[in-house]
């Protein structure tokens, strides 16, 4: 397949590139700066130059899928990133297409007032644009991770649609990223990870089929 990844440059972006491109997929991974483009080259990627405050289009050109993996993290420019552009991106593709997005969100989205406070603010930004895209007639796939680390991945995990808090590496939500584009039971899933004792491939196939 053809996948554009958005977020490309960031710590999840970068493992989703990787392995995307390990397992023979051609990627377009959206990037500001021309350190990104030649660190993600270095990881497979094909770098298309752009700003999801302004134009990024160009990175979807015949793309078959799209993973949407950037936040504003400590920038706190919540409402711009995992609001404004996510949704934005949700419109385009639903106009234009593709139809298949798989997003990263966040553990704790619909329930922010249990989690610490100083996530409150983006978990209450992200639960509008993970609505939106629910809701945009696109062949989504929403996977909230919990507390991210950058330990090596097992490739074990729990998956759940609420699962207990914990953290999960990196590169394991890279890889249930990667299983649920390969995985049809996954379009119109919204599911919560952390590290666990399940391998990726097996939970992911293991998701009920959506009504």
């Amino acid at each position: 397949m053809k996948i554009a990844v958005i977020g490309a440059a960031g710590g999840v972006g970068r493992h989703v590139v990787s392995q995307l491109s390990q397992a023979g997929h051609e990627v377009r991974a959206l990037v500001r700066t021309q350190e990104q483009a030649d660190m993600l080259t270095l990881h497979g990627a094909n770098p298309v130059m752009g700003d999801l405050t302004g134009e990024w289009t160009q990175v979807l050109d015949g793309a078959d899928a799209v993973v949407w993996a950037a936040g504003a993290g400590t920038s706190g420019n919540y409402q711009a990133i995992d609001g404004d552009a996510l949704k934005n991106v949700a419109d385009t593709l639903a106009q234009q297409g593709p139809k298949r997005f798989v997003v990263v969100s966040s553990m704790g989205v619909d329930r922010p007032e249990q989690m610490p406070p100083f996530l409150i603010q983006v978990l209450k930004v992200k639960a509008v644009s993970d609505a939106h895209v629910q809701k945009s007639g696109l062949d989504f796939t929403i996977v909230r991770p919990g507390g991210l680390s950058n330990q090596p991945g097992s490739g074990q995990i729990t998956l759940g649609r609420q699962v207990q808090g914990g953290q999960i590496p990196r590169e394991d939500v890279a890889r249930v990223v990667v299983a649920a584009l390969n995985e049809p039971r996954s379009i119109g899933q919204t599911f919560e990870i952390i590290g666990g004792q399940t391998s990726v491939g097996e939970a992911v196939a293991s998701l009920p089929v959506s009504s």
